[in-house]
């Protein structure tokens, strides 16, 4: 296959150790959040989404925001780490992987860094409220499920063996169930909290 052909003649760097990986992974999803940053510090303010946000916290603050959905809460987060998974199973994850990692680092700075430009402090304590409840449990699974399916994609792109999705499942249920716990957490103490911060910050 043409992408084996390319492994062979690449092949000094698919040598990385797990480390290199992780770092080339940890690289990737820092570059991601510092766009995101920058990204929305170069934006401009806009006045209906300023308006929106803050009758949605003064809601949120009165305890009249709309309960998460379970299966939003679910997708939102299960997304990322499936999508790794399932980019481990080909040798196209040897960028695909890099990228979703990057693509979530970017849009949680952004998220954060929006809400921060528009509130100041009461915006950073809205974000941590949250994004960083369950981004605490979410992030972590996502950098196992990713160095796993980074690690076989390179192994695929030099036409090595790799495990069967099987064994790779078994090997990653630990993850299933923090994910589990950050659904759980997402529905549970994320509402919790962001209340209990519009209530303080936001409200007259």
């Amino acid at each position: 296959m043409a992408v084996r052909r390319i492994g062979s003649r690449l092949r000094f760097p698919l040598t990385w150790d797990g480390l290199t990986q992780l770092v080339i992974l940890c690289v990737c999803f820092a570059a991601g959040v510092v766009g995101g940053f920058l990204f929305s510090c170069w934006g401009r303010d806009d006045a209906e989404l300023l308006e929106y946000l803050s009758h949605y916290f003064q809601a949120l603050g009165k305890g009249e925001g709309a309960e998460p959905s379970l299966w939003l809460s679910v997708w939102d987060l299960s997304r990322w780490p499936l999508a790794a998974f399932f980019l481990g199973s080909t040798a196209l994850g040897v960028v695909g992987v890099p990228l979703v990692l990057g693509i979530r680092g970017f849009l949680l700075s952004f998220a954060a860094a929006t809400f921060i430009r528009m509130f100041g402090l009461s915006g950073l304590a809205a974000s941590l409220a949250a994004f960083g409840v369950s981004a605490l449990v979410a992030v972590p699974v996502l950098f196992v499920t990713a160095a796993d399916a980074f690690r076989q994609s390179l192994s695929r792109l030099s036409g090595e063996r790799v495990p069967s999705w099987s064994l790779r499942a078994q090997m990653l249920a630990p993850c299933a169930g923090a994910m589990m716990l950050a659904v759980a957490l997402q529905q549970t103490l994320m509402p919790t909290l962001l209340s209990v911060v519009c209530t303080r910050l936001f409200l007259p």
